[in-house]
């Protein structure tokens, strides 16, 4: 069955929305998280602060130094009971201080047969002994967060600002997180209201916006002005056939008469690109290429030239005619293309005058070619028994490092050429 625009458009405009939702969602519901556990805090905070201004610290080192108590530790320790009791979600009271063995109680809340005296000890937990350097050294560590409950911890200080110990309260979480849950459920149902209402709006926009547009600039596309069809095989565009009934294949039918024209004109253009850098009769580069591409040849790490010349070139011009001395040049050309192999590039720099441009080459590997080509039989152009004999005249030059010049360098091969022309005369 076919599906129109319109249905798929309004399936990337549900998934937009619902994705869109369940981040407000998220982000929502972790805002409400993290209150809620601000709370809890805060709580927490104000029980241990209460304490701690009721607590006398001096007492509390005569606790510890001779675990003995008197009426005053019966005192703070009822007052102690009795701030429990008025807070259903403190789960832990209780003052004490830590060493190397672990936390040593002074007043503990808990009545149950697991509470704890003056002087018992317990051992610190996982997330206490990762803080126990500063918890030994009394220092302020905040709080500390548990999956059921939240703890803080605040330092009791004697008359001289000594640390005596800690006042620790435990808040339970476990009924914020229950309203935690209830407060996503009412979320997603809210949001979820507001998606549908949201995805109906936009449906009803992206119809008058978008699929009337589309079908004008359809309309449009088609009257666009007609031109001469393409000569010869099909693009692969108008090979291609589309038949899903709906606005993106009236689209496309207007697309495809637009990229006929559109076609043309690349390949006139990329003919005429191609006809701008090569040399007509030989297909080599031309000049015209070598200044495009002067700078990164400048850059290489080593640039070599060999030029070439055709001797005798101009004789056989004269003697046995142009067609013959187009022979010769396409000879040169299939010479030059015979050595132009991975990044070397061979041009004609016009006449009888052709050039070898050889980069990140050694000095050893550019000497090395020279020989090879100038042993090489093809740079004997014409048989013995032809009136006019020509050749191919080498000659290089090789710059290695940076700061390279290539007009230097070319012209440096070229009086080496012009050697090597009148050693054979």
């Amino acid at each position: 069955m076919k599906k129109s625009l319109r249905k798929r458009l309004l399936f990337l405009i549900l998934s937009f929305v619902i994705l869109l939702s369940a981040l407000s969602v998220g982000m929502n519901y972790q805002n409400f998280i993290s209150t809620t556990e601000q709370s809890s805090y805060s709580t927490a905070h104000m029980v241990a602060e209460t304490c701690a201004l009721i607590t006398d610290g001096d007492r509390l080192d005569a606790y510890i130094k001779t675990g003995q108590r008197d009426t005053y530790y019966y005192e703070i320790w009822n007052k102690l009971i009795d701030y429990r009791n008025t807070n259903k979600d403190i789960v832990q009271l209780m003052i004490g201080w830590f060493d190397e063995e672990g936390f040593h109680y002074i007043f503990d809340t808990d009545l149950s047969d697991e509470g704890a005296f003056l002087g018992d000890t317990s051992n610190v937990d996982s997330e206490q002994e990762r803080r126990m350097s500063q918890l030994v050294h009394g220092d302020d560590v905040g709080y500390i967060t548990y999956p059921d409950q939240i703890v803080v911890y605040r330092p009791v200080l004697s008359s001289y600002n000594l640390h005596m110990g800690y006042v620790i309260v435990a808040i339970s979480t476990e009924e914020s997180k229950k309203n935690q849950y209830q407060y996503l459920l009412r979320l997603i149902l809210t949001v979820l209201a507001l998606t549908v209402g949201v995805s109906i709006w936009f449906v009803l926009r992206i119809n008058q916006t978008i699929i009337r547009p589309i079908n004008d600039l359809s309309a449009a596309a088609a009257s666009y002005t007609d031109s001469a069809k393409k000569k010869g095989e099909e693009s692969p565009l108008a090979k291609l056939q589309i038949h899903t009934g709906d606005e993106i294949e009236n689209l496309f039918h207007s697309v495809r008469k637009m990229e006929t024209d559109i076609l043309n004109s690349s390949n006139s253009l990329a003919i005429a690109t191609w006809n701008s850098f090569h040399d007509s009769m030989t297909q080599l580069f031309n000049k015209r290429y070598l200044e495009k591409c002067q700078a990164s040849y400048e850059a290489k790490q080593s640039v070599g030239i060999v030029y070439f010349d055709i001797d005798n070139l101009k004789k056989m011009n004269d003697i046995c005619g142009h067609e013959s001395g187009d022979e010769v040049i396409i000879k040169t050309a299939d010479f030059v293309r015979k050595y132009q192999t991975g990044e070397n590039e061979g041009f004609r720099m016009g006449g009888d005058e052709f050039m070898l441009v050889v980069c990140d080459k050694t000095a050893e590997e550019m000497a090395a070619l020279e020989t090879a080509m100038k042993a090489d039989p093809d740079n004997i152009l014409t048989p013995p028994e032809k009136e006019v004999q020509c050749r191919i005249a080498i000659g290089y030059s090789f710059y290695e490092g940076s700061n390279a010049v290539l007009e230097k360098i070319i012209k440096e091969a070229d009086e080496n050429m012009y050697l090597d022309k009148h050693s054979h005369r």
